[in-house]
């Protein structure tokens, strides 16, 4: 059988395909709760596709144009999913930096048990408390 490319692109393209069909497949259930067949019926040939050319790129089959043009928009899928996810992930870290580490050190740095105490209380608020107070 004539390899149809490098084993390193097959397993990328087969992981980015497995991947869209299981995104197609939450977006399924998201309109299958809301009812909205339509939307529904769109997501689950996007599923369908994208299931064939993991079926393809498994039997080291020949793609087609269409198929690459599928791995395009799947790759463009996965990557805005990574980047949103490393996003989320970098506004986590500045969360930890900024508030978090901060405060426990200004609580851990308090020799007075008691007013560390205190102190922690008054630093660490729940924020909905704050917001209905205005």
């Amino acid at each position: 059988m004539v390899k149809i490319m490098d084993k390193r692109y097959i397993e990328l393209f087969t992981l980015i395909s497995q991947s869209v069909a299981n995104i197609a497949e939450q977006v399924m259930d998201l309109h299958k709760s809301k009812n909205e067949e339509k939307e529904y019926e769109t997501a689950q040939i996007m599923r369908d596709d994208f299931l064939d050319l993991h079926t393809k790129l498994s039997d080291n089959s020949e793609l087609t144009k269409a198929d690459y043009a599928k791995l395009l928009v799947g790759a463009i899928i996965a990557s805005n999913q990574l980047e949103n996810r490393i996003k989320n992930e970098q506004r986590a870290l500045e969360g930890y930096k900024i508030d978090i580490i901060p405060k426990l050190d200004q609580v851990n740095n308090e020799f007075d048990g008691e007013k560390a105490i205190e102190l922690a209380k008054e630093l660490f608020k729940i924020k909905e408390e704050e917001k209905s107070d205005n």
